[in-house]
C-alpha cells in the first residue's frame, strides 16, 4: 500500500496545528515559568513558606513530630505523605486530606485548606492554602499555573483533554518534520544542500517569509526536545495508552502495580505507624539497593507515603541509580502490616523502556542539568508557544489568499 502524498500530511499538520495551537501556547507559556515554581511560590508568600529558628543552635523537630503536631491538633485530617528531609530555609510543606472512614469521600465539614506550612523547629503552623484556589490571592498562583499547565485547571476531564493533544502532539512531530524535508528527498542526492534553507531564518523580506521561517526552523532546532516533551506529556496524562506501550517495550509500571493491590476496602489504620515505617523503610532500601550492586546517596531527599487503598507504604530514597538532583526514584513498597516487601523501583539500569521514561520525564520537568537546563526548559516554552502563534498566523495568511483568488475568480466576467 503506497503512504499518502505530501498535500495529505500538510493538511494533517495544519489541522493538527489549529487543534492544538491553544493547547500548546498555555502549556509552553506557563512551562517556562515552572521550572522555577519553588522559587516563585516562595516569592509568593515568604512569610508561609520560608521559616527559621526562633533562637540560634535550636534543633529542628523530626518532621514525623511535626506531622504527628498537626494531626493532633486536627484529628479528622489525614496526611498520608511526609518528607523526612529538608530544604534549607523552608518551612515544613504537608497535605491535608479529610476523608469520611466510612465512606473514603472528602468530608463536608471540611476546612478550606489542603497545604500547610509548619515551621520545623517549634511546629506552628504559619499558613494555609487550597492549593491551586486562585481565589485564594497570589499564595495559589504558581500552583494555579501548575494546573493550568498539565490539565487546564479543567480536573479530570481537562488532564484527558490535554492527554489527547499531547498524543495528538506526538504524531505531529513526525509529520512536521516530514514537511521541513525538501520534496523528493528520499529519492535524490544532495539531500543537505537543498535541506540546509529550512534550518535557517532568511534576511526577513516581509512579514510573512519571517513567520514561515520561524516556524519551519525553530521547529527544526527544538524537534528533539519537542518529541520529549510530547512524550513524558503522554506518560503523565495518557497512562491508558502509556502504559501498555511501556510494557511492550519491557518497562516496568509501578502505578499500575500498585493498582494492581488494591484491597477490598482501604486499610485506614495500618499496624506499624509512620515512625516504624520510617525505620523499616529505610532498612529495606539498604538491604535491596546493596543486593542490586547500588549505594544509598545523602544528598538527596527522603520521603514516605502511605497508600490507604493498597495498604501499602512506598519510602523513596535517592540511590547512585537516580539521575535527578533530589532523588527519591528509588522506591521501595511494602505491607502496612506486615512489613513484607512487595515492590522496588529504581528509576534507571534496570529495564531501557523505564530508563527512557525517567529520562524524558526528567528533562520535562528539568530535574537534571542544573541550572542551564531550567533557563533552556523556560527557552524552549517561549518557543513551543512561538511555533503554535506562528503556525496560525501562517494558516490565515493561506487562508485569506485562497479566499482572494476564489473573490477574483468568481468576478472574473465569463467568456463570451
Amino acid at each position: 500500500m503506497a503512504l499518502p502524498g505530501r498535500p495529505f500530511w500538510v493538511i494533517v499538520h495544519r489541522w493538527a496545528g489549529l487543534t492544538l495551537a491553544l493547547f500548546l501556547a498555555v502549556a509552553g507559556l506557563t512551562g517556562s515559568l515552572l521550572p522555577w515554581f519553588e522559587e516563585l511560590d516562595a516569592a509568593t508568600a515568604p512569610a508561609m513558606q520560608n521559616a527559621a529558628p526562633p533562637r540560634p543552635g535550636m534543633a529542628a523537630l523530626d518532621p514525623l513530630a511535626v506531622r504527628a503536631g498537626l494531626l493532633a491538633r486536627h484529628p479528622a485530617a489525614r496526611v498520608d505523605f511526609v518528607y523526612l528531609t529538608r530544604l534549607p530555609g523552608r518551612a515544613d510543606r504537608l497535605y491535608a486530606t479529610w476523608p469520611d472512614p466510612r465512606t473514603g469521600l472528602e468530608r463536608r465539614d471540611r476546612p478550606d485548606w489542603d497545604d500547610v506550612f509548619l515551621n520545623p523547629w517549634t511546629g506552628a503552623e504559619q499558613g494555609h492554602r487550597r492549593n491551586g484556589d486562585v481565589r485564594q490571592g497570589i499564595k495559589n498562583l504558581m500552583p494555579f499555573l501548575y494546573r493550568l499547565h498539565y490539565s487546564l485547571a479543567l480536573g479530570p476531564w481537562g488532564l484527558f483533554t490535554m492527554g489527547v493533544a499531547a498524543l495528538v502532539w506526538t504524531v505531529d512531530c513526525f509529520v512536521g518534520f516530514y514537511l521541513t524535508l525538501p520534496p523528493g528527498a528520499l529519492g535524490k542526492g544532495g539531500l543537505w544542500r537543498r535541506w540546509r534553507p529550512s534550518w535557517k531564518v532568511r534576511r526577513p523580506t516581509s512579514s510573512y517569509k519571517l513567520t514561515f521561517d520561524l516556524h519551519r526552523a525553530g521547529g527544526l532546532w527544538l524537534w528533539p526536545i519537542l518529541l520529549v516533551f510530547a512524550l513524558s506529556s503522554v506518560s503523565f496524562n495518557l497512562p491508558q495508552v502509556y502504559r501498555p506501550v511501556l510494557g511492550l517495550l519491557g518497562g516496568q509500571d509501578d502505578e499500575a502495580l500498585l493498582e494492581a493491590s488494591a484491597l477490598p476496602s482501604p486499610r485506614w489504620n495500618p499496624a506499624l505507624d509512620f515512625p516504624a515505617a520510617a525505620r523499616h523503610g529505610a532498612a529495606l532500601a539498604q538491604q535491596e539497593t546493596a543486593r542490586r550492586g547500588l549505594s544509598l546517596r545523602p544528598d538527596g531527599r527522603a520521603w514516605l507515603w502511605y497508600i490507604p487503598a493498597t495498604g501499602l507504604y512506598v519510602y523513596g530514597v535517592k540511590s547512585s541509580a537516580d539521575i535527578t538532583q533530589e532523588g527519591g526514584g528509588t522506591r521501595i513498597a511494602f505491607d502496612g502490616n506486615s512489613g513484607e516487601l512487595r515492590h522496588v523501583s529504581v528509576p534507571t539500569g534496570a529495564q531501557g523502556a523505564t530508563t527512557f521514561t525517567t529520562w524524558v520525564v526528567a528533562l520535562h520537568m528539568a530535574h537534571v542539568g542544573g541550572l542551564a537546563w531550567r533557563i533552556a526548559v523556560s527557552v524552549i516554552g517561549l518557543g513551543i508557544t512561538v511555533l503554535s502563534v506562528t503556525g496560525v498566523l501562517i494558516w490565515l495568511r493561506k487562508r485569506s489568499a485562497r479566499a482572494g483568488r476564489r473573490f477574483k475568480a468568481a468576478a472574473r466576467p465569463a467568456p463570451a
